[in-house]
Parts: structure tokens; sequence; C-alpha cells
């Protein structure tokens, strides 16, 4: 993930961020990146990791994610995701509709998904996609984050 930096208070009063919240004191680096990358992400082992925040996701910024699905779809491999949620991002009407012509691939190419986050409605989410779905889908809150890992690398 991303590296944690000092942040002097003067930086943190000019950008708005409560330095007491540490993934937003983290995000100042990062410019508030709506998605991210994460370091447990392993192309080789079929695992596809990534955090989502408020920052703003342009339309190029998930090519990597389409290249993976792409790559699994023509391989015949499925991906086990990683989707570790902080907030909801502001993206391009651009990236739902990649996502609209991709959706036979994902249902195909998925099997499973660990959706991380301490949201309320992230449980709600798993509980009802999991049964309509071909894939499984389990919620995990951030204190769980380590089981989480350990269920997508299994």
């Amino acid at each position: 993930m991303k590296s944690t930096a000092n942040h002097s208070d003067a930086n943190a009063e000019h950008t708005n961020i409560d330095p007491t919240l540490s993934w937003e004191f983290q995000m100042v680096e990062n410019e508030k990146q709506g998605l991210i990358r994460l370091d447990i992400d392993d192309d080789a082992g079929g695992i596809l990791a990534y955090a989502i925040d408020d920052g703003e996701i342009l339309d190029t910024d998930a090519d990597w994610i389409w290249a993976r699905f792409d790559a699994a779809k023509s391989e015949g491999n499925k991906l086990r995701i990683f989707a570790e949620m902080h907030a909801l991002p502001h993206f391009h009407a651009g990236l739902v509709m990649e996502k609209l012509k991709r959706f036979g691939t994902l249902l195909t190419t998925i099997d499973r998904i660990a959706v991380v986050g301490d949201q309320g409605w992230l449980d709600v989410y798993a509980k009802i996609a999991n049964p309509i779905t071909p894939f499984d889908i389990r919620h995990f809150t951030l204190e769980d984050r380590q089981a989480a890992i350990d269920w997508v690398r299994s």
C-alpha cells in the first residue's frame, strides 16, 4: 500500500485533512486517488488487489484491471479479488460503460471476491450479491483484513 510519511500540521491544514484520520492522512501523498493498486496484488498468483477511496477514477485508471481480466479470459484462468473500500470514488461514465461491456467476462473470470471495509452497506452487498453470482463474495471488516488476504490467497 502507500507509504506513510510525516506531514506537518501546516501541510494538514493546507489540504484540509484531519491528521488524526490515518487513511486520509496517507492520501495526501497520492492526491486523493480513487483507485490504488495494493502491494498484495499478484499477477502470477491470480490475485487482483486494489483499494478504493473518494478520489477521482478516470477511464484509463482501470486499464491495468481490464488487462488482467482479458488475460485471465484468454488463458482460461480465474481471478481472486481483494477490494478494500474506504469511500465511494468519483468515477467517469466511460468506466461504467467499460464495466458493462465486460460484464460477461467478469462473471466468468472471477473465482472469489473479498470486500474489505467498515461501511455497513458492504455486508449487505455481499449477502445480496453472493447467492446470485457464480463466485463467492465475502465481506471482511478492516480489522479482519489479514483474514481477507488469507482467504483470497487460499
